[in-house]
Parts: structure tokens; sequence; C-alpha cells
């Protein structure tokens, strides 16, 4: 398989546009498929630029409901009409989000289009999912190592404001020959957790790779040290990471495991 970042916060190649976002054109041997969509409409510049035709996607999801993940889903979808790939999506991710700031709140969620929408409805799901072959959907890892809520990051369920702890979160997760590849958007509910629910989803298979946001930009480093002590156990064999994961976070991941690990960056391909 083959994962290009059409979208992401590093960009050091001339003729493409990087934004605060992410969005991962995944290949395999029998799917095409978006993951995430950046902030805004700039993945479509990237992918010409790659010259990636994204009318023969055979799926988009989403991660979570943020704006740097979600921004650019109707513009995708205009671009590619009358093309429309199926759009999977945690259930509830289009909940209001907010982010709490010094002056009050503000709104982080899943933008409104700015004309008559194109994207599908999205099929939310709330289990384990297969979506394409080999190819699977895992949604609400369970949280059991107390590392993931943000009290910064709040949502509206039943018109009530709470902590926003990320029931809507999916992440995939490739069956290949070497073993299983697991591909984040931000890791809100924990990245040590998310690897963990994939190896329950696959018993006895290694986890090969893991590609994505771990949301360590924040983290103090107590935090930090606990996530790389938590990943050297899993021992994944390639670490791609990038977006949240924050240089501090980057700096302790490439500290303990040199050969392993990895920045993402708009159009670096890498293959598994």
């Amino acid at each position: 398989m083959i994962i290009t970042p059409l979208m992401e916060d590093y960009c050091p190649k001339g003729g493409f546009r990087g934004e605060h976002g992410l969005s991962l054109f995944i290949e395999t041997q029998k799917a095409r498929i978006i993951f995430d969509t950046g902030q805004t409409s700039a993945l479509l510049q990237n992918a010409r630029t790659l010259e990636i035709d994204l009318a023969r996607v055979d799926a988009v999801v989403l991660s979570h409901g943020h704006y740097d993940h979600c921004g650019g889903l109707d513009a995708l979808y205009a671009a590619i009409a009358p093309v429309s790939p199926l759009l999977y999506a945690g259930k509830g991710y289009s909940n209001p989000k907010l982010a709490k700031t010094e002056s009050g709140s503000r709104d982080i969620g899943v933008p409104a289009p700015a004309g008559p929408g194109r994207a599908p409805r999205a099929i939310e799901v709330a289990g384990f999912r297969e979506i394409a072959p080999r190819v699977f959907l895992l949604p609400h890892a369970k949280i059991v190592d107390g590392l993931s809520a943000n009290p910064r990051f709040r949502t509206v369920v039943d018109g009530e404001e709470r902590l926003d702890e990320f029931d809507d979160e999916v992440s995939l997760a490739f069956d290949e020959a070497d073993g299983i590849v697991v591909v984040t958007g931000c890791a809100h509910r924990g990245i040590v957790n998310i690897l963990e629910e994939a190896r329950l989803a696959f018993p006895g298979r290694p986890v090969s790779a893991v590609v994505g946001g771990f949301h360590l930009v924040d983290a103090p480093r107590e935090t930090i040290d606990r996530v790389v002590d938590g990943i050297a156990a899993i021992a994944p064999g390639k670490i791609l990471c990038g977006h949240c994961t924050g240089p501090r976070g980057f700096a302790a991941l490439y500290a303990r495991f040199p050969d392993r690990v990895a920045w993402l960056s708009c159009g670096l391909r890498s293959e598994f």
C-alpha cells in the first residue's frame, strides 16, 4: 500500500500548498481512500501537482469533526462530481465542536458549505467495520491510559456543552502482509489506546506501522514520555507522524526510535 499526504502542516517541497490540517491519499491493491480533507480546498491543488485522479477514489473517511480535517470536504465532492464515493465518519461527528480560549470559545467543528452542499450524507459508524477488502474502520478506541482528555476541547450533545471525549473519532486499519498499518487523524482518544484497539481487533497480528497525528503538540513532558513508552511496548516497525504531533512529540519519538520515525509532509509517498 502507498500513503501520500495531500495536506499536512509541513510542506517542504515546491509546488505544494500547506496548511494546518491533514489529508491522506491511500492506495491498496483493491481500494483508493481519502482520509480527511484538510482545512480548505488546497488538497485539490496538491492532488493535481501529484497527478492523482481524485475521481477514482472509492471512499472518503473523516477521522473526527474538526475543521482542519473536514474543511475541504465539500470542495472535494464538488471537484469530482458526478462521482460521489461513500463517506464514512464516526457517530456524532457533526455535533458542535468548540475550543476554549482566553476570551471564551471558538467554533472548530465541521464548516458549513459555502454554497449548495455536494458531499453526501455520511455513513456514521460506531463499531468495527470493513469498508473495502482488508480495510477497516476502528471507531471509538477504548481509553485505558488516561492520556486523552483535553479540557480545552468541548462538544455540544442534546443541547448540553460538555468535555469532548471524541466519541466520534475513527482510525483506519489495513491488514497487510507484514502486519496491521494503523492510520490516525489526531489520536484524540490516545495513540496508544488506538494501537491497542487495533491489536484487539486483529489478535496475534503485529502492528507494522502507524501513520498520522498523535496530538502531543501541547502535551506535558510526562505525557509525551508515557506515550513514547506505550508505543515502544507495541513496537511498530514504522512511525510516520505529523500534523498535531508537534516538534517536542516528534523529537521524543525520534530519540527513542531513530531508525523508525519520519515526519509526514505534503507529497511524500510512503510504501508499506
